[in-house]
């Protein structure tokens, strides 16, 4: 039984995942139906430097001359290497080694922050719904994902912010402190941009382990329950025990102890009592699922409302 879960949780779901777990739902519903308001129909053009060295230069010089393009460049002189940008606008022909440097880190910057404000309105509106449908396996894969973009998020904005404080601190020079902010700044955008565990791309930088950053998740905010949650919907969402209560109600033992039984369906549970009475009965995987949205998906949503500013105005 699909829903909106944005125009509020089905009773039955509501009820079995209580009250003020609902309302918190609900609440971050509209946060991301904000963020993806704001980012929808957005769309960029990401600019990476190359650095050129040795024979390169040369050959970047031939090509310029003979199509007589209009290029501004800025050189080192201690790595004897050019960075260097065509079409650049009036004011970068007046301040090269800024009009180089900044519009790439600004280029990279807004697609850094579009592609993980796109990845996290994806995965908190596909866990809304499958909570909201009671789609606990689907939900079980989809939180824990946000959990790691969430610990993902906050390790990057924390690494660009320290990069971004320690290039403040670079005495004005027109091109030492625009090559300063680069090299602190592009090492963060780089690894964050192109990391990868794929064995077909070895020259890439390896990626962080997923366990080190809720490693540092459960470090940088304090909340040890990232740690129960990931595991416990790590385990819901492969083949095991998780997995296979689901669905399924707390055991349910014989006062003898001597049988347990469990039910099983794709809808909330509840117990009736001979005298009329009824309760929803706890899904464990569920509620690990819908505590750990409502955390995770609050820190993204901060996080991405911090970012922009900063990521739109900082270089």
């Amino acid at each position: 039984m699909g829903h909106d879960i944005t125009e509020g949780l089905a009773p039955w779901v509501a009820e079995a995942l209580r009250a003020p777990r609902t309302e918190q739902l609900a609440e971050l519903a509209r946060r991301f139906e904000a963020l993806d308001d704001l980012t929808a129909d957005a769309y960029t053009r990401e600019v990476v430097l190359v650095p050129l060295r040795g024979s390169a230069v040369k050959r970047w010089r031939d090509l310029v001359a003979a199509g007589r393009e209009d290029w501004i460049f800025v050189q080192s002189t201690e790595e004897e290497t050019v960075l260097a940008v065509d079409q650049p606008s009036e004011m970068g022909q007046c301040d090269p080694a800024a009009g180089v440097i900044y519009p790439e880190l600004h280029s990279r910057l807004i697609s850094w922050y579009l592609v993980h404000a796109w990845r996290a309105v994806d995965l908190a509106q596909d866990s809304l719904y499958n909570l909201g449908s009671w789609r606990i396996t689907s939900g079980a894969v989809t939180v824990r994902a946000l959990i790691e973009e969430a610990a993902c998020l906050l390790d990057e904005c924390t690494k660009l912010t320290t990069a971004w404080e320690q290039a403040k601190q670079t005495p004005p020079d027109p091109v030492a402190r625009p090559d300063k902010v680069r090299s602190l700044l592009a090492q963060v955008l780089t690894e964050a941009g192109f990391s990868s565990r794929l064995k077909d791309f070895p020259e890439l930088p390896k990626a962080t382990n997923i366990l080190t950053y809720v490693a540092r998740l459960v470090r940088a905010t304090g909340d040890e329950r990232y740690r129960t949650w990931y595991d416990w919907l790590s385990d819901a969402a492969h083949p095991a025990f998780g997995a296979r209560i689901a669905l399924a109600s707390p055991p349910m033992a014989h006062q003898t102890g001597a049988v347990v039984e469990r039910y099983y369906a794709r809808s909330p549970l509840s117990m009736r009592t001979s005298s009329g009475g009824e309760w929803s009965l706890d899904n464990e995987v569920a509620l690990h699922a819908a505590d750990a949205l409502i955390s995770a998906g609050c820190l993204v949503s901060d996080l991405m409302t911090t970012s922009l500013e900063w990521s739109t105005t900082s270089a």
